[in-house]
């Protein structure tokens, strides 16, 4: 498990790596907008006023020209993935490449040739991916979607004014390590869009709480903790229907990782007793004390399958070969979505490969919406429920049901 926890890691820094390579744009000037007061206490017992919602600047958007630039043929597949980001393809004949199209990841700035293969259409599939299937938009036309419940985020730098969660955003933060510094991230835009996303999100009227933190530093773990406790001193002063409920956090943390781990364990706890569901990529290894028994790992599937289709998921070759794929371990979609992307406010991305990144805020959207129906209810009822409610399919024994959770919910009250 361990060598699963090394290969996640170095996954995610080369990822925010070419994130920094992005990052020779300066910030505008701070903006800040205020619309109810409230008090917030940090953990040093300062009091401070601030008002929501909360930006403490607005991070300007990437440019990703330089990843592929002008090309004459398609790149070579890496890793089962073939990069195209904001790319110009109009002088490549793409015309037999369906097979190696479907492994791509491209944006809103990929630029196409006329001659694409028969059932490849780019727009057509970034559509189909921004659903986060599995009947969640089922539920949000009965109303059900997290609406006012509190996510809080910790991840790296996010296009606060993108169009799929500008007007969740609630509270937006960053440590002294990026502050002023860099602009919008690929992984904030994904992961806050996969929460709360207007089109892409699971739970698109919860309110979301945001922490920019940098991973790649040393003993980030220890702020880590910080960003925590931050959260939850704010929530005190958070209204008793729109309390942050769960923390995503798509990154994990080993106690030979950082001195600081110690005090990661007591953020973790104090969430755990102040009933917040703090969910990390840790929880693979089963190593956070605080919530034993929540595993999870993701699922894939492919670009032209219907995400509602339980079917068409299966299992995703790193993830087979490590022999995560248990019997208690709850499937959760990974691969293949389209999210916002940091490279405009109506820019969008589709990745073939999310990795556990984008199952964490998937499951906390789900989290978020079990909050709407059942006010009371804590993570250790919330997995019940989900276990006993899994689908299985041929390939897997236990994906996530959310409209079978949320039924559950419904027949206890």
């Amino acid at each position: 498990m361990k060598s699963l926890k090394k290969v996640l890691c170095i996954i995610l820094i080369i990822t925010i790596m070419m994130q920094a390579m992005g990052c020779s744009q300066k910030d505008k000037i701070t903006e800040k907008n205020s619309l109810s007061e409230v008090s917030k206490e940090n953990t040093s017992e300062k009091k401070q006023t601030i008002s929501l919602p909360y930006i403490v600047r607005h991070p300007s958007q990437d440019n990703y020209d330089f990843i592929v630039g002008n090309v004459s043929k398609l790149p070579s597949s890496s890793n089962g993935e073939v990069e195209i980001r904001s790319a110009d393809l109009t002088q490549t004949d793409l015309s037999d490449e369906l097979e190696n199209l479907l492994l791509t990841t491209y944006d809103s700035k990929t630029k196409w040739p006329d001659n694409l293969p028969e059932g490849f259409d780019p727009d057509k599939i970034m559509e189909r991916c921004k659903d986060p299937g599995l009947g969640v938009r089922n539920l949000h036309k009965e109303g059900i979607t997290g609406k006012n419940v509190g996510i809080a985020i910790i991840d790296q730098e996010l296009l606060t004014k993108h169009e799929e969660f500008a007007k969740q955003l609630k509270y937006y933060s960053e440590n002294d390590f990026i502050k002023t510094k860099y602009p919008a991230a690929m992984h904030g835009a994904a992961v806050a869009s996969i929460a709360v996303g207007k089109t892409c999100g699971v739970a698109p009227e919860a309110n979301l709480y945001y922490i920019a933190e940098n991973f790649i530093t040393k003993d980030y773990t220890g702020r880590v903790a910080e960003d925590i406790n931050e959260l939850l001193d704010l929530n005190k002063t958070l209204k008793e229907e729109e309390k942050i409920r769960v923390i995503s956090i798509s990154w994990g943390a080993e106690e030979m990782e950082s001195d600081g781990y110690k005090d990661l364990k007591k953020a973790y706890q104090r969430a755990n007793e102040e009933g917040v569901f703090v969910i990390t990529t840790s929880l693979l290894e089963d190593d956070r004390e605080d919530i034993k028994g929540v595993n999870f790992i993701g699922m894939e599937k492919t670009k032209l399958t219907d995400p509602n289709d339980f079917s068409t998921y299966g299992k995703t070759s790193w993830a087979e070969e490590m022999d995560f794929y248990k019997k208690d371990y709850l499937c959760i979609p990974m691969d293949n979505r389209c999210v916002a992307a940091p490279t405009g406010i109506n820019d969008y991305a589709i990745y073939q490969s999310g990795g556990l990144s984008w199952s964490v805020p998937y499951l906390a959207g789900v989290y978020a919406l079990a909050c709407q129906v059942k006010p009371d209810i804590n993570f250790n009822e919330f997995w019940k429920i989900a276990l006993e409610t899994a689908v299985a399919n041929e390939k897997l024994d236990m994906i996530i049901n959310p409209q079978g959770i949320i039924e559950k919910l419904k027949e206890q009250k």
